[in-house]
Formats: C-alpha cells, sequence, structure tokens
C-alpha cells in the first residue's frame, strides 16, 4: 500500500483503531471504580493500522470516544511462523504485521467504556 494512499485512508478515525486489546496485562491499566483520576491507571491499549502515527492515532481516539489524550506509546509486533495442516500435508506460513497503541488520557478526561 503507498504512502499517499494510506494517508488518505487513514483520516477516518475508525480506520485507525482496529479493536481494543482486553488481556490480564492490559486490565490492570484500566481505572477501577475506587481509583477514579488516576493518571497511572487510566491506560487503554487499542489495536492499530500498522501505518498510523501516533498523531493520527490521538486523533482517532480523541474524535471516537470524545476524551483527551495525555501520551501514546506505540509497539510493533512482528509475524509469527505458523504450520497449517490439512490433508494434503501441512504449509508453512506467518501471521500478520500488527501494530499496538498503549494510549494514557490526561488528569480531568472521562473514562472509556470498553465493555
Amino acid at each position: 500500500m503507498s504512502h499517499s494512499r494510506t494517508a488518505g485512508l487513514l483520516q477516518d478515525p475508525y480506520s485507525v483503531i482496529k479493536r481494543p486489546v482486553l488481556t490480564e496485562k492490559t486490565h490492570r491499566g484500566l481505572p477501577t471504580a475506587q481509583e477514579t483520576g488516576k493518571e497511572q491507571r487510566s491506560r487503554y491499549t487499542f489495536e492499530v493500522h500498522v501505518k498510523s502515527t501516533k498523531a493520527q492515532i490521538r486523533k482517532a481516539v480523541e474524535a471516537a470516544f470524545g476524551v483527551k489524550v495525555y501520551a501514546i506509546s506505540t509497539m510493533i509486533i512482528k509475524p509469527k511462523q505458523r504450520t497449517f495442516r490439512s490433508m494434503k500435508g501441512s504449509n508453512q506460513g506467518t501471521t500478520r504485521w500488527k501494530k499496538r497503541a498503549i494510549v494514557r488520557l490526561a488528569q480531568g478526561s472521562k473514562q472509556i467504556e470498553l465493555i
């Protein structure tokens, strides 16, 4: 996908954010009922488009959820080797490239309802 094509594609916030990542580790960063307003606990993890930048992720989260973003950390997850078995034998392939964004919200911002 060319750079100019992805620039136009990533203007929509829902094409930048693919889905929230809800695991045990990311669940520890979510705010709880007792600790609302704590900055270190207001972290949300999203799987985002591989070619999206931090500025595009910030705009997409602010537009989609109506919150104020304080900081964003991103990580790129490399593809892994997988073996697929079928009636004809086994084939080797790889998973896709993935990108995750850990979004920290500003101090006075509201919470994002994921569940």
